[in-house]
C-alpha cells in the first residue's frame, strides 16, 4: 500500500510515532493487550472481545467454501440480491457495489439501510421478489432498520407466488442470536454465522462483508489474500518506515491531540467516494466519545484554492479513476499551502481489502493516542431508547405532535430561533471549533439528492465551516456516536418529511414512514438530552421542492 505525506504531515507523523512507540504500539496491539487504551477492567474485558478482525481474513479464507459454493448457487437461481443491514452490516457491501458495479452473469446488488417507504419502495420496484435473494445482515439480529425490511419483503416474496419463501432468505449474524432463530422457524436457505468478537465496524473483510461481494461475482480470495500480503507490512516486526497503517494513525491521533486539528477529510474520485462512507463510521464511531472525537468529513465538494479552516487535516485516496486528476490537483494545491496531507493509492481495486485492514489498525492506534476506547458506542443506544418509546404509542394510536411539527429546536434555543430567520439564527451558533451537520431523513431520488448538496455546499461555502451530512436513519449507526460523544461541537440540521408513498410494515401497527420519522425524532431528542444545538425542521412532499425553499434562506 503505497502513502506519501507532505513535509507538515511528515512532521506531525513523526509526533504521532514517538507516542506510539511509547505506547508500544505495534507489540501490544498483535498481543491484544486492552492496556493500549483503557487500565478499567470492565473496558478491558469489552476490548479484549472485540479484537478478531486483526486477522480476519484468515479466518475467511478457511471458511471461502462455504462462501464460494453459495454464491455459485446464487448465481444460478437469482437475478438480484438485497442487503438488509444498517452501520457495519450494509456499508462494507455498498463499498463493494458501487466500486465493481454489476457483474456480468451475477445478482444485481442491492444495499437497503433505511426505513424510508419511498427509498424501499424505490428498491422494490427495480426487482422481482421472486428472483430475488434477500440478505437479513445483523451482528446482534435484532436491529429494527432489517428487521421490518424483512418483514415487509417476506410477504413480498409470498404475494409473488413463491411456495418457500424462506428460501429467497440468508442471514449473516453471531452465534446464539434472535435472528439464528427466525432463520429456522422461517426456513432460511442458509446461515452463515460470523466470529463473535469482531465489531460491526471492523467487520468488513469477515462475512458481512465477503458474502454480498461473492455473490455479485466479486474474486474475493484475491480481496483476501492482498489484506493478507498488506498485513505483513503492518505487523509487529515491520519497520515503522514501511508501516502506513501505523503512521497512518499516528497522523490521525497527533493531529487531533497536539495540533487541535480534529476535522479529518478525505478527498476521493467519485469511483471510490462510497469508501468515505465506511471511513466515516469506522472513525466517528471510533473516536467520538468522551468528549472526543476525530470529525470524519466525506463527500464535500472539493474547491480549489478553498479556505479551509485550521481545523482541517487531509487524506487523498488515488484509484484509477477518471477523476483521479482533478482531486490529485486539489491535493496539491492544499499540500502547496501547507496543509498536512497524506495520499493513499489504491490504483488496483483488489486492494480494496488491504484498505480496510489498514484504516482498522490505523483507527485503533489513534484511539490509543486519544486514551479511548474505539471498541464500544457508549451513546448509540439513546436514540434507539426514544424511538421505541415514541413507536410504543404509535402502536398505541397516539401520534405524538412532535413527529410532523413544521419546526422543533433545542429547549435552550427555543427563544433563539424561528423559521422566518431560520439561517441567521442556524449561524448564531457556531462557536470556534464547531461543524454543522446536516442530516435528513429522506428518499435520495437525483433530484433530492442534488437539492441536498447544493444545500450543504452553500453552508460550506458561507461559513468555511466542515459540513458533515448523512442520511438517517443510516448515520445513526455511524457518525450519531460521534454527534453525542464529542465535545458538543456540531450544530445539528435534521430534516424529516412525509412520504410520497407510505408502506405498512406486516405484524405492526406502524408504516415505515412513521418509523423513519420516528427515528428523527428520537435522534433528536436524544440529542437534546445531551446539551447538543440541534433544529428539526419537518418537510411536506414534493422534498426536493421543499429543501431548495430551505436552500434559499440560507
Amino acid at each position: 500500500m503505497k502513502m506519501n505525506a507532505n513535509p507538515m504531515a511528515e512532521g506531525i507523523i513523526r509526533e504521532g510515532i514517538i507516542k506510539l512507540e511509547g505506547l508500544n504500539f505495534n507489540k501490544k496491539f498483535w498481543e491484544k493487550d486492552p492496556t493500549l487504551w483503557k487500565e478499567e477492567p470492565q473496558h478491558q474485558e469489552l476490548i479484549k472481545n472485540f479484537l478478531g478482525w486483526q486477522k480476519v481474513y484468515d479466518w475467511t479464507l478457511q471458511h471461502l467454501d462455504e462462501v464460494t459454493q453459495f454464491a455459485a448457487e446464487a448465481k444460478k437461481d437469482y437475478k438480484y440480491c438485497v442487503v438488509m443491514g444498517m452501520g457495519g452490516s450494509s456499508l462494507a457491501p455498498e463499498v463493494f457495489r458501487t466500486l465493481f458495479g454489476k457483474q456480468s452473469g451475477y445478482p444485481e446488488l442491492f444495499v437497503l439501510d433505511t426505513t424510508n417507504p419511498d427509498w424501499v419502495g424505490a428498491v422494490r420496484a427495480k426487482i422481482n421478489p421472486a428472483e430475488t435473494l434477500f440478505i437479513f445482515a445483523s451482528k446482534s439480529g435484532g436491529t429494527v432498520e432489517p428487521s421490518s425490511q424483512f418483514a415487509y419483503f417476506y410477504e413480498e416474496v409470498k404475494k409473488a407466488g413463491v411456495k418457500t419463501p424462506g428460501h429467497h432468505f440468508i442471514a449473516i449474524t453471531d452465534k446464539g442470536t434472535g435472528l439464528q432463530d427466525l432463520a429456522k422457524k422461517f426456513k432460511f436457505r442458509h446461515v452463515f454465522t460470523n466470529p463473535s468478537d469482531i465489531g460491526g465496524r471492523f467487520s468488513a473483510l469477515s462475512f458481512f462483508g465477503i458474502v454480498p461481494a461473492a455473490i455479485m461475482g466479486v474474486d474475493v480470495a484475491q480481496i483476501l489474500n492482498q489484506a493478507k500480503a498488506a498485513a505483513e507490512t503492518f505487523g509487529p516486526q515491520a519497520p515503522v518506515k514501511d508501516n502506513a497503517a501505523v503512521k497512518l494513525g499516528a497522523y490521525m491521533g497527533a493531529c487531533y491531540a497536539n495540533h487541535s486539528k480534529d476535522k479529518l477529510t478525505i478527498l476521493a474520485p467519485q469511483e471510490v467516494a462510497t469508501f468515505g462512507l465506511w471511513a466515516e463510521q469506522l472513525v466517528a464511531e471510533s473516536t467520538g466519545k468522551e468528549g472526543k472525537g476525530i470529525v470524519p468529513v466525506v463527500g464535500e465538494t472539493l474547491h480549489r484554492n478553498f479556505d479551509y479552516r485550521e481545523d482541517r487535516f487531509f487524506v487523498c485516496l488515488t484509484a484509477d479513476s477518471d477523476d483521479n486528476k482533478r482531486v490529485a490537483e486539489i491535493a496539491d494545491d492544499l499540500a502547496e499551502r501547507g496543509f498536512p496531507i497524506v495520499t493513499l493509492d489504491m490504483s488496483d481495486k483488489y486492494q480494496l481489502g488491504a484498505m480496510y485492514l489498514l484504516w482498522e489498525i490505523a483507527t485503533a492506534a489513534a484511539g490509543a493516542i486519544l486514551a479511548i476506547d474505539p471498541f464500544d458506542q457508549p451513546n448509540v443506544q439513546e436514540a434507539k431508547t426514544l424511538t421505541k418509546n415514541v413507536l410504543a404509542q404509535l402502536s398505541a394510536g397516539d401520534i405524538p405532535a412532535e413527529v410532523t411539527a413544521p419546526l422543533l429546536v433545542s429547549k435552550d434555543l427555543k427563544d433563539e430561533v424561528k423559521l422566518e430567520s431560520l439561517a441567521q439564527d442556524f449561524f448564531s451558533l457556531l462557536e470556534s471549533n464547531d461543524y454543522v451537520a446536516i442530516l435528513p431523513y429522506v428518499w435520495p431520488c437525483e433530484e433530492t439528492d442534488e437539492a441536498l448538496a447544493a444545500l450543504r455546499d452553500k453552508i460550506l461555502c458561507r461559513t468555511k465551516r466542515a459540513v458533515l451530512f448523512g442520511y438517517g436513519p443510516r448515520y445513526l449507526h455511524s457518525s450519531g456516536q460521534l454527534h453525542k460523544g464529542d465535545g458538543n461541537n456540531g450544530v445539528f440540521l435534521i430534516l424529516s418529511a412525509d412520504p410520497a408513498n407510505d408502506i405498512q410494515i406486516p405484524g405492526q401497527n406502524y408504516t415505515f414512514g412513521q418509523l423513519c420519522n420516528a427515528q428523527a425524532l428520537g435522534d433528536f431528542q436524544a440529542l437534546e438530552k445531551k446539551g447538543r444545538r440541534v433544529i428539526k425542521l419537518h418537510l411536506q412532499q414534493p422534498v426536493a421542492q421543499a429543501i431548495k425553499k430551505i436552500s434559499d434562506l440560507f
